[in-house]
């Protein structure tokens, strides 16, 4: 049985272009292996764990040779099990809108939690990072944009993709395949019809693709 983890970064839930991408690529994984799971990490879950203050402390305190609280304690033990559902899944898959040329800050809240020194990344004896998270795995980002990131309009600067793809290859994951739709903005109802077909239509094309990674390339029995 394969693990898919779908890591859900739009609040807009049926009315968002990426998680419609989302669940047509799904659909058509699913159609290509049957034996395939998946889990919806939603991002905007008010029980997922927050990097705010106490966080940072319970992060930090241990690395600097202080004890946790009992506060700290139960913080750092909610990170260590959202890195450890991560580790805990074949592929992962991120779908996510672009806010303010970068990602939705709940996704960034996420990153910052599974993104820790020893669970999820360590250092080499030149200080380089090395992940240990992804352990070669499959990563598909499908990603959104209201304009056009082409290069043809140099004051659109893309933060959205360059960070996702350096995070995840940072911890360690394999292949990373990017599907970018843009422009979603689209004038007129016909035209956003249009775009919204396209882009599953691409989704479901980019499943069938990534399924062959998962089931890794066939290799002939020795004769």
């Amino acid at each position: 049985m394969t693990k898919v983890l779908w890591v859900e970064a739009s609040p807009q839930g049926e009315r968002s272009t990426s998680s419609a991408c989302a669940r047509a690529f799904l659909d058509a994984l699913a159609e290509t292996d049957g034996d395939v799971t998946f889990t919806c990490r939603d991002v905007w879950d008010p029980t997922l764990v927050r990097m705010d203050g106490a966080a940072a402390q319970a992060k930090f305190g241990p690395l600097l040779g202080k004890d946790h609280t009992p506060e700290q304690a139960a913080i750092w033990q909610a990170i260590t099990d959202e890195v450890e559902m991560v580790r805990g899944h074949d592929a992962v898959i991120v779908s996510s809108p672009m806010w303010n040329w970068h990602v939705p800050h709940a996704l960034k809240n996420w990153i910052d939690v599974i993104v820790q020194p020893l669970l999820s990344f360590t250092l080499d004896r030149k200080g380089r990072h090395v992940g240990c998270l992804g352990d070669g795995k499959p990563v598909q980002l499908l990603l959104t944009r209201s304009s056009t990131y082409d290069g043809t309009s140099p004051e659109l600067v893309d933060f959205q993709r360059p960070y996702l793809e350096y995070i995840f290859t940072m911890l360690g994951y394999g292949e990373i395949d990017t599907l970018v739709v843009e422009p979603t903005t689209r004038w007129t109802a016909e035209e956003r019809a249009q775009m919204h077909a396209d882009a599953l239509a691409v989704s479901r094309e980019a499943a069938a693709a990534f399924a062959t990674r998962l089931t890794g390339p066939t290799v002939d029995a020795p004769a």
